[in-house]
C-alpha cells in the first residue's frame, strides 16, 4: 500500500515517519508544493498539518481520497463523518519511543478504520471516544495548560525549587510546541473558552480573597 505524509518535516509527522508500518510504500511530503501530488499518488494519506490546512485538504480530497487527519482537536471534523479516519496520536518526537497510544474519534471515522490503523501503526493502542468527549478532555489537558504557558511570562531564575521548576515548565511548553498550533487548539475547542472561564473566575475569586484579608 501506498502511504504520503503530508506534514512529514514537522514535529508530529517527524515522529509518524518513525513508527508507521515500514513494510509499506511512503511519500514524504513536507511543503505544501508537494501535497497535492503525494496525495493524488497514494491510497492513505495522513496529514500532519495545522487544523486549517488539514480542513483545506479535506474540502478538496475528502470525498475521493482516504484521508486520516491528525488534529488535536476534533469539532471542525464532523462535517467529514464516515469519510476519513480521525485520530489524535499521543506522542510527539521526543515520546515515540515510549508513549504508543492513539485517540481514535469513531464518531467521525469510517466504519472499517480499526484494519487500516492497526496496519498502518503496528504495536500501538487505540482508545476510541467520540469527537465531543476527546474534545473535551482536551480542553483540560491540553488548551489549559497552552492558555497558562502563552500567558505567564517569567524572568530568568536560578535557583531549585520545585515550585519553580514546575511554573518553568508550564512556561516552557510555549518554548517546545508551535504557538499558532497551540492557539489553534484552544480556539478551535468548543469546550476551552467553557474551562478557562472557569479558571479566570477562579483566579477573579482568589484575588478577591486576597484582598479581603489585607
Amino acid at each position: 500500500m501506498r502511504v504520503s505524509i503530508i506534514g512529514s518535516e514537522g514535529r508530529l509527522g517527524s515522529a509518524l515517519k518513525k513508527v508507521v508500518n515500514n513494510k509499506h510504500e511512503f511519500i514524504y511530503c513536507g511543503s505544501p508544493e508537494c501535497d497535492n501530488e503525494a496525495i493524488e499518488k497514494s491510497e492513505v494519506s495522513i496529514l500532519a498539518l495545522p487544523i486549517p490546512e488539514t480542513i483545506e485538504i479535506l474540502d478538496k480530497y475528502s470525498d475521493g481520497k482516504l484521508i486520516i487527519e491528525t488534529c488535536s482537536v476534533k469539532a471542525p471534523f464532523k462535517k467529514y463523518k464516515g469519510n476519513i479516519i480521525s485520530i489524535h496520536p499521543l506522542f510527539g518526537p521526543q515520546s515515540y519511543e515510549t508513549r504508543r497510544k492513539i485517540i481514535v474519534a469513531k464518531d467521525i471515522s469510517i466504519p472499517d478504520y480499526g484494519s487500516v490503523l492497526s496496519d498502518i501503526f503496528p504495536n500501538h493502542e487505540f482508545l476510541e471516544m467520540d469527537s465531543d468527549e476527546h474534545d473535551k478532555i482536551m480542553a483540560i489537558a491540553q488548551a489549559l495548560p497552552y492558555f497558562l504557558s502563552l500567558s505567564i511570562n517569567i524572568p530568568e531564575i536560578d535557583i531549585d525549587m520545585n515550585s519553580l521548576n514546575t511554573l518553568k515548565m508550564l512556561v516552557n511548553l510555549k518554548r517546545s510546541e508551535n504557538n499558532d498550533v497551540m492557539i489553534d487548539s484552544i480556539r478551535y475547542n468548543p469546550f476551552a473558552e467553557i474551562v478557562i472561564s472557569e479558571l479566570i473566575r477562579n483566579i477573579m475569586e482568589l484575588k478577591v480573597m486576597i484582598s479581603d484579608e489585607n
